[in-house]
């Protein structure tokens, strides 16, 4: 968006915007995947990450809304290649989204090519991801499994990683919304607060370092932290596609929670900024380390109401401030405590 001075207050625009990248969610999978079709859905992530959850559950709220029947979920730890190969038979293979092709996330990038070489005659849809490689024998390691496979569909989220998958790899490429804007405009907390939100990682994708000195106004947080307590570890026996989706459920409902306590929202955690979008609370993105949230934001919200790109955490913290002085009186109680 353009200048964060003038802060839209109308829903509609945000709502049309909104249901436009479902829709974008809509035609590009369903030039590749059947309607009404027998699938497996697998990778679910067994970690804290809110935003790999509300990827999983828009995966989930697209199957249902085409009928698709998924007939196997699995993660890495609990996936079997004879189990999938006998429920699914002549069914379609997906594979989870989010921001892990590549060997920055080693673990994911093995459970997604053992499953490409598990099932060589199958469709097989890697859903919207962002591709990063740091060294080029990871890359042509992709390449060999990849490249050999004859009914692979990867779909990215970016244009940049467009791309790169057009240049390296020989797979039909899809450029696609990511699929939490499958699950549409949500509904947040009745909570108000004057807080600036800044949901910043804590990982190895981070690029932010020290914030400016920042008043009792501004909140610094980030939903991995509370890992063990929130999930605990995998069970002994196979879980449910009902038990994963519970799962998933009560970790975004916790990210919605932690969101829903600010005014504004600076984050450099897509998902931040996306759940942002879907709730309706503006957001200021700053980028990770590659380049990931900037692809993105230049391919999908740039134009969306309530959001805007900060180069840094100092400017990003002028906007938000800016914002919050135009909010209306009775939605600025003052500062809160974020959970």
């Amino acid at each position: 968006m353009g200048d964060p001075d003038v802060v839209r207050t109308a829903a509609d625009p945000q709502r049309r915007r909104t249901a436009s990248l479902a829709r974008a969610i809509a035609d590009a999978l369903g030039r590749v995947l059947p309607p009404a079709s027998p699938c497996a859905l697998l990778d679910f992530p067994y970690y804290a990450n809110v935003g790999d959850s509300a990827i999983w559950l828009g995966a989930r709220a697209y199957l249902a809304r085409v009928g698709a029947r998924v007939v196997y979920a699995a993660d890495d730890k609990t996936y079997s290649k004879q189990t999938l190969g006998r429920r699914l038979q002549g069914g379609t293979i997906l594979i989870s989204g989010g921001g892990n092709l590549g060997d920055l996330y080693p673990r994911r990038q093995r459970f997604r090519e053992r499953v490409i070489r598990d099932f060589p005659r199958h469709t097989i849809i890697q859903l919207p991801q962002s591709i990063h490689f740091r060294r080029r024998e990871d890359l042509r390691h992709a390449q060999e499994v990849f490249n050999d496979h004859q009914n692979l569909i990867l779909c990215v989220r970016d244009r940049h990683s467009l791309a790169l998958a057009r240049k390296h790899f020989s797979a039909r490429i899809v450029l696609c919304p990511d699929m939490a804007f499958a699950l549409g405009t949500l509904k947040r907390p009745a909570i108000r607060a004057r807080t600036i939100l800044c949901l910043l990682r804590t990982d190895t994708e981070s690029r932010v370092g020290t914030l400016p000195r920042a008043g009792r106004d501004v909140v610094r947080a980030d939903w991995m932290k509370g890992e063990e307590l929130v999930l605990g570890s995998p069970p002994e026996v196979r879980p449910s596609l009902r038990s994963y989706d519970r799962l998933a459920q009560r970790r975004l409902r916790r990210g919605i929670t932690m969101l829903s306590h600010a005014g504004v929202v600076i984050t450099d955690r897509l998902h931040g900024h996306i759940l942002s979008i879907l709730l309706g609370i503006p957001s200021i993105l700053l980028d990770n380390t590659y380049g990931k949230n900037r692809s993105f934001y230049k391919t999908w919200t740039s134009s969306h109401p309530f959001c805007a790109w900060a180069e840094s955490p100092r400017g990003a913290l002028k906007y938000a401030r800016r914002w919050v002085e135009q909010m209306a009186p009775s939605a600025r109680p003052g500062p809160t405590r974020v959970p």
